[in-house]
């Protein structure tokens, strides 16, 4: 996948200490398209917009609060999900944007997913993708011992020891993880960074070998990835139980189209049926060989069954 160069790059005014960085690519004139990056605690991609036709279509990425090229005055201060839908509202304003598409996979889709509901005006379409809900058996199904943890039993127990040498106890909540990850530094930070790293990261795909990254390889990226992580997931994403499902009623006529890795191992393909059978107006494609980072021919699937669903509803 080729990596574009923006047409223009901007800030938002600053809010809460925060300045958001967002960019612009493809075609000025084509119809508008927000790309939201996963996490949280990621970064906006030039290759995000890339998937997209950029002759057709002009694409908006933009870092979330503390992440990427987005700068800060306190990292987490004011760094909840409803602030990043208020963001992703502020960009469309400034750009004098009527209404958009919106596309995210990951967090990237549960944060869709949450403005769209918030501001279902704003939304001409939906294109999401490996999604989370955000909701507590979603939660409990990539963070406790009865969920992916059955399938990866050898890293779960990894994890736990990782935990232990750490101070922590095994099975330790997010909430004692966040506290231990923002009252360490140095060396003791970058075990507790390594050991959430690595229990997320040998989930993503169950085509690679298992591996395990040392506190020699953390870096400065990596410390920030995990503390705005263990930040949403220990205030359970700042969601009301079970906010998304419970408001799919509000994005009904909203297009959708949701596309899954049937071996989703992090997120489990349920939670895309679920969302796809409550919202009654939508396109769910299942990629056959595709876990929660996509194969080849899934990626190339999932730009084929966007580019259809544009073609539909642009």
């Amino acid at each position: 996948m080729y990596s574009p160069k923006p047409i223009k790059e901007h800030f938002l005014p600053a809010e809460d200490g925060h300045k958001v960085y967002f960019a612009e690519y493809g075609n000025p004139d084509g119809t508008p398209i927000v790309s939201l990056h996963g996490g949280p605690g990621s970064q906006c991609k030039p290759k995000h917009a890339g998937r997209l036709n950029l002759e057709k279509y002009r694409v908006i990425i933009f870092d979330q609060r503390g992440c990427g090229k987005s700068e800060y005055e306190d990292m987490l201060k004011e760094n909840t999900t409803q602030k990043l839908v208020s963001d992703i509202e502020r960009i469309r304003e400034v750009l004098n944007i009527d209404n958009w598409f919106v596309t995210g996979g990951s967090w990237g889709s549960a944060l869709s997913l949450v403005y769209a509901q918030t501001y279902p005006k704003s939304v001409r379409g939906l294109l999401v993708s490996a999604i989370f809900l955000g909701d507590q058996s979603s939660v409990d199904w990539f963070s406790s011992s009865v969920g992916s943890s059955t399938l990866y039993t050898d890293v779960w127990e990894h994890r736990n020891q990782s935990l232990v040498d750490c101070g922590l106890t095994e099975g330790a909540t997010a909430q004692q993880i966040n506290e231990s990850l923002n009252n360490s530094e140095g060396e003791a930070q970058k075990k507790l960074v390594a050991s959430t790293m690595n229990w997320e990261g040998n989930l993503m795909s169950a085509q690679s070998d298992v591996s395990y990254m040392t506190p020699d390889e953390v870096s400065e990226e990596d410390v920030t990835y995990a503390k705005i992580f263990m930040h949403y997931e220990s205030n359970g994403f700042f969601f009301e139980p079970n906010q998304i499902l419970s408001n799919v009623e509000k994005i009904k006529t909203v297009p959708m189209i949701t596309v899954h890795g049937r071996h989703d191992i992090l997120c489990p393909f349920k939670s895309a049926w679920d969302l796809h059978k409550a919202h009654g107006n939508s396109e769910i494609v299942p990629l056959p060989q595709s876990n929660h980072g996509f194969s080849a021919d899934g990626e190339i699937a999932r730009r084929y069954a966007f580019e259809s669903f544009l073609l539909k509803h642009a």
